[in-house]
């Protein structure tokens, strides 16, 4: 009996210091109360909670911890069921020493004696502010946008309704704005996508401060915004707040140490008259923004039904392009290039038409644009590289004569794309000789990000290929970027071209243009020649090549050879004769020069 007396006393010590170790390591706070509510003890994670030491607390009631937040009703309900249930367990908010309230989560015990009577109650809690608040910004998110913390789509999309509801009572109207930053991809491109990130929260500011505390401001997504302006009585108030958005977005922006001007561009669509709901007002608003890009940005549009279907095709198209390489859907055509003397074809130009399934040829003027905007300009831009040349070394297998390819080059290529590892590729695979390619670039290329283009620039000369500006005099015409890029070529813009025997001034630009050329020893292809007057005038001025609807329209790989074989027997059987390659060993550029050449032989030539 007593070995059994002291075993049990043993183990009863030992359920005692476990206790005991539970209580002062526990991380949550524990507090052990006598019936009347009197603190008995409380552990070290009691402390480290509210801020109170052991001894501090020991005495006192637990209701010198109450927030002030919960009234008597909450007290009453939890002791209730302490008396009936034996526990509670619960959310409830408590203050530090500090004075700081905080929520925690509480769980409380009854402790009966032998008799069944109460004779204790232990508490045991844990602080819960950092679980509330990780809550709270989980249900932030999911209605507002992580960078701006404006309110996302979902969360516009019931702003709106609200706005609708009010406006169908009051018979007001409610407007629904889409907002796009103009060129954002290339601040992004060029400054990298934090410091985009703060331009985003800087243009957001400016929103802002152009509304009303009625309206709602939301980050649709990428640099896009809707504004929603409820309660509007005439269009007056829209326009001021659209002209206000767009003068404080261009005021100059400072980050950095860079200097930027912002713009915007702006669609606008009405409830009721331009849709009953979201997505059919945000449809028109995005056709509307749509419209304003295309009239110069930095403006606003209002919706208008005739943007519906022209939208639709944007977005038809755009959705097409995607599937249209990996579909095989694109082909080239050739335009031949002329040399204006001889009356001989030196080299074609490569022009990408998209035979879509629904709507045919479409031409570039109609997908180029969308191209550019999506960035899927630079693998069209690949594939055109390299079918191009492939094609010309496959005339060149075939014995035809040795011409120049001419290739389209777009801005988009110089800043997304690898485009020296593009040009590689193609001649490569292609095994077509550098000599025989020519790029065309535009001048807007070359006065963009110059130091940059330059780099690449030199890097393409190096292969021996050949580089051409297109359009030359319609944009920024330099003399110092001619020399800065070496060029080999201008091509005059066809606006110039196409009424030079009628119009005088026309005449005279492009006289300068070639004397300028001549003087820089670079060679000239005139655009746009429709007719044989044109083309003797332009020979008479001296200009060396040409290429336009009169001497043929772009045409596919089989008949462009077919053209050609034809051409090359013209001019054979009226005793022309051209050399396609340069005699003069000072200069390794491509420079047709022609012998026994008639002074009329252009004239005999459609």
């Amino acid at each position: 009996m007593n070995a059994d007396r002291i075993f049990d006393r043993l183990l009863v010590e030992q359920q005692l210091r476990l206790s005991a170790t539970v209580f002062e390591r526990c991380s949550q706070g524990i507090t052990v109360t006598d019936v009347d509510g009197t603190i008995l003890s409380a552990n070290p994670a009691f402390t480290k909670i509210t801020g109170y030491s052991a001894n501090e607390a020991i005495g006192q009631n637990p209701r010198f911890l109450r927030s002030g937040r919960h009234g008597k009703d909450f007290y009453g309900n939890m002791w209730q069921q302490l008396c009936q249930v034996g526990h509670w367990e619960g959310e409830i908010w408590n203050r530090r020493k500090n004075g700081e309230v905080y929520p925690e989560w509480l769980w409380i015990s009854a402790v009966k004696d032998a008799a069944g009577c109460i004779a204790q109650y232990v508490a045991m809690f844990s602080d819960i502010s950092e679980s509330m608040r990780a809550q709270r910004r989980i249900e932030f998110l999911a209605n507002h946008d992580a960078l701006t913390e404006l309110p996302n789509r979902l969360s516009a999309n019931q702003h709106l309704q609200l706005a609708i509801g009010n406006a169908e009572k009051s018979k007001a109207k409610v407007a629904l704005l889409f907002l796009d930053m103009d060129h954002f991809k290339s601040i992004n491109e060029t400054r990298g996508h934090l410091f985009g990130d703060a331009v985003l929260k800087t243009v957001t500011t400016r929103i802002q401060s152009c509304v009303r505390e009625t309206d709602t401001i939301s980050r649709h997504g990428g640099d896009e915004f809707i504004v929603i302006l409820s309660d509007l009585r005439d269009a007056e108030a829209i326009v001021r707040i659209a002209e206000m958005i767009l003068r404080r977005t261009e005021e100059p922006l400072t980050l950095d140490g860079h200097e930027l001007s912002l713009t915007l561009s702006i669609g606008i669509a009405l409830y009721p008259d331009d849709g009953t709901d979201f997505e059919s007002l945000l449809s028109s608003a995005d056709a509307a923004m749509y419209q304003a890009k295309e009239v110069g940005r930095n403006t606003y549009q209002f919706f208008d039904n005739s943007m519906t279907e022209d939208h639709s095709e944007q977005l038809r198209i755009r959705n097409g392009l995607r599937r249209a390489l990996e579909r095989g859907e694109f082909v080239l055509h050739y335009q031949p290039q002329i040399h204006l003397e001889s009356g001989t074809v030196i080299g074609a130009e490569a022009l990408i038409r998209w035979n879509h399934p629904d709507l045919g040829l479409v031409p570039p003027g109609r997908f180029i644009p969308v191209a550019e905007d999506s960035g899927l300009i630079v693998p069209i831009g690949e594939w055109v590289l390299r079918e191009a040349c492939r094609q010309a070394k496959a005339w060149q297998q075939a014995g035809m004569p040795d011409m120049v390819m001419a290739v389209n080059l777009s801005a988009v290529q110089f800043k997304r794309g690898n485009l020296y590892q593009s040009v590689s590729r193609a001649l490569l695979e292609s095994g077509l000789d550098p000599q025989f390619l020519e790029l065309e670039l535009t001048e807007s290329i070359l006065i963009r990000d110059t130091e940059n283009v330059l780099a690449t620039v030199r890097q393409l000369k190096l292969l021996g290929l050949n580089l051409s500006i297109d359009d030359f005099g319609t944009g920024y015409s330099s003399l110092s970027y001619l020399k800065k890029f070496k060029v080999d070529k201008l091509k005059i813009d066809q606006s110039f071209v196409r009424d030079l025997d009628s119009n005088p001034d026309d005449a005279a630009i492009v006289r300068a243009i070639i004397q300028m050329a001549k003087s820089l020893n670079l060679r000239l292809v005139a655009e746009g020649v429709e007719n044989a007057h044109i083309a003797n005038q332009l020979r008479l001025f001296h200009c060396d090549e040409a290429q336009g609807y009169h001497f043929g329209h772009p045409m596919g790989a089989d008949a462009f050879a077919g053209f050609l074989a034809e051409r090359q027997k013209a001019v054979e059987g009226r005793g022309t004769v051209i050399s396609l390659r340069s005699t003069d060993t000072k200069d390794s550029q491509m420079k047709p020069v022609s012998s026994q050449i008639r002074a009329s032989a252009i004239d005999s030539f459609p």
